[in-house]
């Protein structure tokens, strides 16, 4: 642990720089940094907003003295990074969060109409971003700042990054890209939201995410004819089939098995019945007529899928493909024509050899958040979502997270942050850095 005299005086220096730090926070948020790759986005139309907010981290990294490197993959998208050097004979640690957002969806549905606001209001910060995740990325920078003013010097390097990409699986633009560009380190600490299920916790392993779509297959005819297509003694599929009938026989298939799942499934770090199997978006219809006066000849079910960290993920493509193929046996439509399953995305599970760097994260935000309503050791739980975590530990950095903020608002509607979280973290960042690195 941290010597406490150093606690107290860092501590202390950032209570005096919380409001400095809290209208940093609301200026990168009041910049529209919308990841240009997500869906439904126009590229060239959105592109330029993440490289705008590094812009203002590699500022800050410039003004506490780290070696500042501003770099892009992709023009507009870039990353920033700060190298806090040690004096030497301490381990090295990479601070690491994401500056893309996702879209706002309808901004009708904010309150005050802005979701950029950045508005300060009492105990907290709006906006979209504010949470996932550019509180964390600003405690993060204000931690290392705090160090420097306390004239505290670190034995090993500091790296602070600010990275594009990550609400993508974008990592070879953003953390992977830095990775490659030589910043590695003994371990990474990054600063995701870490509820919930409780505040600021520490945060050792992530579940795996599939992204599968399942599409059902139909016979097209008037849709009076509906009648004759399922009734007994009508023509059945002779004169027409309902893919959306076949589609909602698949869903109802793998609801079952995500039922079996909330009870097979288990893990200790994570609440039961966490890892589930997500019918995120429905299509169907005639082709190119999008009326209901035709039996529908398409039905597809986009699903997500979070798997657990013990899992084999190619295992679970099976389990997952082997249930809908039983399922199809069970009709004679589906029988002939079994439904097509194309897997798209693989977001690995993270699952770190970070012992050491989960004991100091945790020891560091019990002394930072004494006498605060944090008071106590943080919960250890498993990361709700998916993060860069997973891409650093590949890379060969092992990786956890901690931060300021709470996934049940990001991605919604009035997104916000509670300034005592981003204080708090701040804290606990300058002290892991200390006990991690060593104090020169």
């Amino acid at each position: 642990m941290a010597d406490q005299e150093l606690v107290t005086r860092v501590s202390a220096a950032i209570d005096g720089l919380a409001a400095e730090m809290i209208d940093a926070l609301s200026e990168v948020v009041r910049i529209p940094s919308v990841n240009p790759k997500y869906p439904g986005q126009d590229y060239d139309e959105v592109v330029g907003g993440e490289g705008e907010v590094s812009k203002v981290f590699a500022r800050h990294y410039e003004a506490l003295g780290a070696k500042t490197d501003l770099f892009a993959v992709e023009p507009g998208r870039e990353n920033a990074v700060g190298v806090v050097k040690g004096a030497g004979g301490g381990r090295s640690l990479i601070y690491n969060g994401h500056v893309d957002v996702v879209p706002v969806g309808d901004p009708a549905n904010w309150t005050g109409g802005d979701p950029f606001s950045g508005k300060i209001d009492g105990d907290r910060v709006w906006g979209r971003g504010a949470t996932d995740m550019k509180s964390g990325i600003i405690a993060q920078t204000f931690a290392a700042r705090a160090l420097r003013e306390c004239g505290i010097g670190l034995k090993g390097d500091l790296i602070l990054e600010a990275v594009v990409g990550e609400e993508v699986m974008d990592h070879e633009c953003g953390t992977t890209a830095a990775i490659k560009r030589g910043y590695t380190a003994d371990a990474a600490i990054v600063s995701e939201p870490s509820s919930p299920p409780s505040p600021l916790a520490v945060v050792p392993i992530s579940p795996g995410l599939l992204w599968f779509s399942v599409t059902a297959v139909g016979k097209a005819t008037h849709s009076s004819m509906r009648g004759n297509s399922i009734r007994a003694g009508g023509d059945g599929a002779a004169v027409g089939v309902n893919a959306i009938d076949k589609g909602i026989l698949i869903f109802n298939a793998l609801r079952q098995l995500e039922e079996e799942w909330g009870q097979t499934k288990q893990h200790p770090l994570f609440r039961p019945g966490h890892f589930s199997i997500h019918p995120g978006v429905v299509q169907g219809g005639p082709h190119g007529v999008m009326v209901p006066f035709f039996l529908s000849e398409f039905m597809t079910i986009e699903y997500c899928v979070w798997y657990s960290p013990d899992d084999d993920p190619e295992a679970v493509k099976q389990e997952i493909e082997t249930h809908i193929q039983r399922a199809a046996q069970t009709d004679p439509w589906l029988r002939a024509h079994p439904p097509a399953v194309e897997w798209k995305l693989h977001w690995p599970a993270n699952v770190p050899d970070a012992e050491e760097i989960t004991a100091v994260a945790v020891a560091a935000h019990e002394q930072a958040a004494a006498g605060t309503r944090f008071t106590g050791p943080p919960d250890v739980v498993g990361f709700a979502a998916v993060e860069d975590c997973t891409f650093l530990t590949l890379g060969g950095v092992p990786a956890i997270s901690y931060g300021p903020g709470d996934l049940r608002v990001a991605h919604a509607d009035d997104e916000y942050v509670l300034i005592d979280e981003v204080v708090t973290s701040c804290k606990t960042f300058a002290v892991a850095a200390m006990d991690w690195c060593g104090v020169a």
